[in-house]
């Protein structure tokens, strides 16, 4: 393209306001937004529409649903179950900030369907969706515990003669610290530290065992420990910790890496907080970068999925998991233990070709009388977009060439879910 950039501030022509920073804000940090909920939207003041999505950061999972993953978890629930309960999550209208952290965090903590069976993946996820906006200290203690995670980063059975090193790598390099702020002399008294753990296989939960557990202290990050409160503890008070999280963060939810100053501001209100999540969402969706149009990211498989079954009215039923796949990003299915990157292979030709055939198979499902999108404001509106360039104008509004007035719609809709403009959040 080579007008507009594609996220810069424009006034929606029916209405006359300027909806495109309310617009920015719901897709980065919620699943949205939702067909029709930006018009509802436009007389408000974007202040107002950040408290509201502030003020609504509860757990919506259906009571229902809830008892759904719970089951998952203490029987031998399928892979397919999971993935088909994870679709209908983000496709649901209006699921908020808490969705958007549930599955942030489900990258940050990963685990994986290919080494750990379902019933614990279901219990991991339950576990995250408890903590996912409450206090961070808490979530580490609980993860690093948890029979999941144990067994995807092999501290089941790490006993203290020879302990397992890969949880205690990866909760600094991955979960707390980054890379830089730990020498291997802290992954080696970290792991032993945190032995002792074992997988219960018939009640599915992590057992302790004083016998294969180290026996003494260790020097960790310049403090001695001796279990795994310890080890948590030292990982969340160290001075790395609150700007990675927060830099981590930001970056998931505005697009990009923040500047130093609002790094040290976001991490100062983080410590000041002693770790609670919510008050660190607070201040990233209060901020000004979070509709900055200058910022945005690519938008990962799963975001666009979502954006694609909203926009064509269709449920996660409709969603073939295999696309997710070939799109690279089913849920439960991190490519390793570092998750989903947020860079620019998202972007190339690859995702462009599955994504368009992805939405021609979702729109077959879908009654073309039923759609109305007799231009491309109209389709790139159902995709949550605000902004056209000229280029995906011309080239939208030139699709119902020739067309009946059907087919053209569901082509123009079509189209505008692989345009540059839906491809970034």
């Amino acid at each position: 393209m080579n007008a507009t950039p594609v996220d810069a501030t424009i006034v929606d022509d029916e209405t006359s306001s300027p909806v495109h920073p309310i617009g920015t804000l719901l897709r980065r940090v919620t699943f949205g937004p939702d067909p029709g909920q930006l018009p509802r939207l436009a007389s408000r003041r974007i202040g107002e529409v950040a408290a509201e999505l502030l003020a609504s950061t509860d757990d919506t999972l259906p009571a229902a649903d809830a008892e759904r993953l719970r089951a998952l978890g203490d029987d031998d629930g399928s892979e397919e179950t999971l993935v088909a309960f994870a679709l209908s999550r983000v496709v649901t209208p209006s699921t908020g900030i808490h969705e958007r952290l549930v599955w942030y965090w489900h990258g940050h903590l990963t685990t994986s369907l290919d080494k750990v069976p379902p019933p614990l993946v279901a219990r991991q996820h339950l576990l995250i969706r408890r903590h996912a906006l409450g206090d961070f200290r808490q979530l580490m203690a609980a993860i690093v515990r948890d029979p999941a995670m144990l067994v995807y980063l092999d501290g089941d059975g790490s006993i203290g003669e020879k302990p397992n090193e890969n949880l205690a790598r990866e909760l600094l390099e991955l979960f707390t610290l980054g890379r830089g702020h730990y020498g291997e002399d802290d992954v080696k008294a970290g792991a032993r530290a945190l032995s002792g753990w074992w997988v219960d296989w018939d009640t599915g939960e992590a057992v302790f065992d004083p016998d294969s557990h180290a026996d003494g202290t260790w020097r960790f990050l310049g403090r001695r420990v001796r279990d795994v409160d310890d080890v948590v503890d030292a990982a969340c008070d160290h001075p790395a910790c609150a700007p990675f999280v927060a830099g981590r963060l930001f970056h998931h939810l505005v697009g990009t890496e923040p500047s130093p100053a609002r790094l040290d501001q976001l991490a100062g209100v983080f410590r000041r907080a002693d770790l609670a999540i919510l008050p660190l969402v607070e201040a990233i969706v209060t901020s000004p970068e979070i509709t900055d149009p200058a910022r945005g990211r690519p938008t990962l498989p799963l975001e666009w999925m979502a954006t694609a079954a909203r926009a064509l009215g269709v449920g996660a039923d409709a969603i073939d998991p295999w696309w997710l796949i070939t799109l690279g990003q089913l849920p439960f299915y991190p490519p390793n233990v570092a998750g989903w990157p947020l860079d620019g292979r998202w972007l190339g030709g690859h995702q462009v070709a599955g994504r368009l055939a992805a939405a021609l198979e979702l729109a077959d499902t879908v009654d073309p009388d039923r759609l109305h999108v007799p231009d491309a404001a109209t389709a790139l509106a159902l995709c949550g977009r605000t902004l056209i360039s000229p280029t995906t104008r011309s080239v939208l509004d030139r699709i119902g060439d020739g067309l009946d007035p059907e087919t053209a719609s569901i082509l123009r809709l079509v189209a505008a879910l692989v345009s540059p403009e839906v491809s970034v959040r």
